[in-house]
């Protein structure tokens, strides 16, 4: 009991798409100047939109299209998930979809039950901003899992602002 007491409050994020899992869903492009593009999210993950660039995320609100696990980060969260008895540990699906209902649908046919949040959004500051809420609930441990090296990036940025916080972030 008293190593749970010394260990502080710890926190695991994992991003959804191309990190837990990989399915068939693409973020569509259009520019002022050309075609429609289609993106799978490694892909958008890295795009640089241009001014004019419309995306429609449509693939994202459905349920999910050939999913497939990514067995050493589902292991990581499973792995995770089970240490989460513990009052002081929480874990969460941090994803950029705008909708939980296919995401907790996969998780259900392969058995798991984690916390999922959606933001409706791939700006990499709301998920910096989503933990550093926690970080201001107590949380004193973050390890964060992300496909996007933006996302990481915004993440590992909340070193500045809470130096005393173990940040661990990393790409996938």
């Amino acid at each position: 009991m008293r190593n749970l007491l010394l260990e502080g409050k710890i926190l695991s994020v994992f991003d959804f798409d191309d990190t837990i899992a990989k399915s068939d869903s693409w973020v569509y492009v259009t520019s002022a100047n050309g075609p429609e593009k289609k993106l799978d999210p490694a892909e958008f993950a890295v795009y640089k939109a241009k001014k004019d660039d419309v995306f429609d995320f449509r693939d994202f609100d459905r349920k999910l299209r050939n999913p497939r696990l990514i067995k050493k980060n589902a292991d990581l969260l499973i792995k995770q998930l089970k240490k989460a008895g513990h009052s002081n540990r929480k874990v969460t699906v941090l994803t950029a979809r705008r909708l939980k209902a296919p995401i907790n649908h996969f998780f259900k046919t392969i058995g798991l039950n984690p916390y999922v949040v959606t933001l409706g959004n791939a700006d990499p500051k709301l998920k910096a901003d989503w933990i550093e809420k926690q970080i201001k609930k107590g949380y004193d441990t973050v390890y964060f899992m992300d496909d996007s090296k933006k996302n990481v990036s915004a993440v590992l940025g909340l070193k500045r602002n809470y130096p005393d916080v173990k940040i661990i972030a990393q790409i996938a």
